[in-house]
């Protein structure tokens, strides 16, 4: 099963991964009339930033997609293995191949130029650290396991996964609360001490405790009645199971832009 997954991943990412090609003919347009200022390396490291991006929600999204037009769902469901190692043969190839793309992207980005990238900054701001895209992509990927639990096709189920996985990539973390907490109860420098010891590592391994947790708490239970309830039963499930984990999660996302003074100090210190 783990070389079918492994195939499947990188038939999906060279699918993508293939609209890669485009970006040198936007350079040589650009070259041509409108002369941005921006150079091939940057240009090559913002598309490739992008289509990063595009290759994880793709491949979450499509994660049962192969099972869905094979009609192998229910073989799937009758395999002799655990609900944890199906997540395990699902979501570890994609996380492998999207952690090697990561790694050439971040490759890439060291050879910028100058500090004229827009869409790097917009879409992955590497200051965050390698190990906080890692998680990243694998909250994505937890996220496409849950719509496949739950239906592909579900409007609703997307949004509030969508939802969840924005508020994490704007860095609606738990680090930032902690930080405030402790500038609160001490002084700015006992904040300045807690980030520098927990570095950027630590926030990410901090951060994504949480975020794992409040999807393990959807999670956990949903597998259970996977194949014992309709599809319909298990959206319905999913929405009202969602409540608290969606409501912290835009706690989160709502104190990051109450913080904002706050975290530009962090930020620059």
């Amino acid at each position: 099963m783990w070389i079918r997954e492994l195939k499947e991943t990188l038939k999906q990412t060279i699918f993508i991964m293939a609209f890669f090609i485009l970006v040198p003919l936007l350079f040589l347009t650009d070259q041509a009339l409108f002369s941005s200022g921006l150079s091939f390396i940057e240009y090559m490291s913002n598309g490739l930033d992008v289509f990063i991006l595009i290759t994880a929600f793709y491949l979450a999204y499509n994660m049962f997609k192969a099972e869905g037009s094979d009609g192998a769902t229910e073989y799937l469901l009758s395999l002799p293995i655990t609900r944890w190692q199906l997540i395990r043969y699902k979501v570890i190839p994609r996380v492998v191949v999207l952690t090697i793309l990561l790694l050439i992207g971040s490759g890439v980005n060291d050879l910028r130029l100058s500090n004229g990238s827009v869409l790097g900054m917009i879409f992955v701001y590497w200051g965050t650290g390698l190990l906080f895209f890692i998680g990243l992509i694998t909250f994505i990927q937890v996220c496409g396991f849950i719509l496949g639990l739950t239906g592909r096709k579900s409007w609703s189920v997307r949004l509030m996964l969508l939802a969840m996985v924005l508020c994490v990539w704007q860095l609606g973390t738990i680090t930032i609360v902690i930080s405030t907490l402790i500038y609160k109860i001490f002084d700015i420098w006992a904040v300045v001490r807690f980030s520098f010891w927990l570095g950027t590592n630590g926030r990410a391994i901090l951060d994504f405790s949480v975020f794992f947790a409040l999807l393990w708490y959807i999670l956990k239970p949903l597998c259970g009645i996977w194949d014992l309830k309709p599809m319909r039963v298990r959206e319905i499930w999913f929405q009202k199971r969602t409540i608290l984990p969606m409501l912290v999660f835009l706690l989160l996302f709502l104190n990051q832009y109450l913080a904002i003074s706050y975290i530009s100090f962090i930020t620059y210190n």
